[in-house]
């Protein structure tokens, strides 16, 4: 019979983790400063505007951190119809082209110590702090009777909706999770597992987005309800076991291309790798004599956090054990944060 941690998660994930509306006026603030940077821009450059903006990654999905609150990227896709987007000769811009155009637009005012930059698969804009905005540029268009979007990726316009992404995650959410509250299930372990990821600053894990896919690759229908303890472990397993037979993951929709790289793919194994200390750690509620205070231990460990040290302190006072409730040494590796394809968070 495992011991039930459900409600000392629960309530973790609620305090230290969930991210309430009112405390991402940084990303609100950061996102509209740049579409009023990029409309002002378009326009001082006679280039065309924006049809709208669609956001992605973490904060349209509401799988933000209170770890990214103030650092998380900001996706901002900018669609554009594509009769809009000619060339001198009235011809098509080519992908690189609108992402110069966006490029040049924000840059019109030269407000930025480190200019903004054309990448694979967006325009990206950095921050003095180390947070950066990318922008995703999108075209329109209809084509026998239907409405296709595109996104400008490296040499080419890809088939790629913004919205496919966090449609795609906000479908399997409710669908797969055994409940209606708080988030949902699913999405609840994906905010843990991102939590656990950033817990050591040694540490450089994948990507939100990865992270994300691997979770709801694993996360079965119905889940378990009632028990977020038995799902994060049994996440964690999946991902783990899946891991050591495929480190490789790929767009959930199209275009289905490979979403890991050379650098993302060595944060992969760090996570595998990882995986199975924290592992160890969780599946000391399965044991037959866990009881409270070694379940709370346990967490404390997984997540490197004293949020539990009060209960902890009163668990071993009760007991008289006089064992210490300190945190173990963090491991001691240098930080990464380079990389990224620019795409969701």
């Amino acid at each position: 019979m495992s011991y039930d941690a459900s409600k000392h998660i629960t309530e973790f994930h609620n305090e230290r983790v969930f991210v309430a509306e009112a405390s991402k006026q940084t990303a609100r603030d950061r996102r509209e400063a740049n579409r009023k940077r990029l409309k002002n821009g378009l326009t001082a450059n006679e280039d065309p505007q924006p049809e709208k903006f669609v956001v992605q990654g973490s904060y349209a999905m509401h799988t933000m951190v209170q770890s990214e609150v103030e650092t998380s990227d900001i996706d901002d896709g900018a669609v554009f119809a594509r009769s809009s987007l000619k060339g001198p000769r009235d011809g098509d811009k080519t992908a690189n082209e609108a992402k110069e155009m966006v490029r040049k637009a924000l840059s019109v005012k030269d407000e930025f110590k480190t200019p903004p930059e054309v990448r694979k698969n967006c325009v990206r804009v950095y921050y003095n702090d180390g947070f950066h905005v990318d922008i995703p540029v999108y075209r329109t268009f209809e084509e026998d009777g239907r409405t296709k979007k595109e996104i400008a990726s490296a040499g080419e316009w890809k088939t790629s909706d913004p919205e496919d992404i966090t449609n795609w995650f906000n479908d399997a959410v409710t669908s797969k999770s055994p409940d209606e509250t708080n988030g949902r299930q699913l999405r609840r372990i994906v905010r843990l597992l991102k939590y656990w990821s950033k817990s050591r600053s040694s540490w450089s894990m994948p990507s939100g987005f990865i992270i994300s896919v691997l979770t709801e690759e694993i996360y079965p229908h119905q889940g378990w309800a009632d028990r977020d303890d038995q799902a994060l472990l049994a996440v964690m397993r999946g991902i783990r076991y899946r891991l050591l037979f495929g480190e490789r993951v790929e767009r959930p929709v199209d275009p289905k291309e490979e979403i890991t790289n050379d650098q993302s793919l060595s944060r992969v194994r760090k996570m595998r790798d990882e995986l199975k200390g924290a592992i160890d750690e969780l599946s000391k509620i399965d044991r037959s004599d866990c009881d409270e205070l070694m379940a709370l231990k346990a967490l404390k460990s997984l997540f490197y956090t004293d949020f539990w040290d009060k209960r902890i302190k009163e668990l071993e006072d009760d007991s008289g054990s006089g064992k210490s409730g300190k945190l173990p040494a963090e491991p001691k590796q240098p930080v990464d944060k380079r990389g990224g394809t620019g795409q969701y968070a």
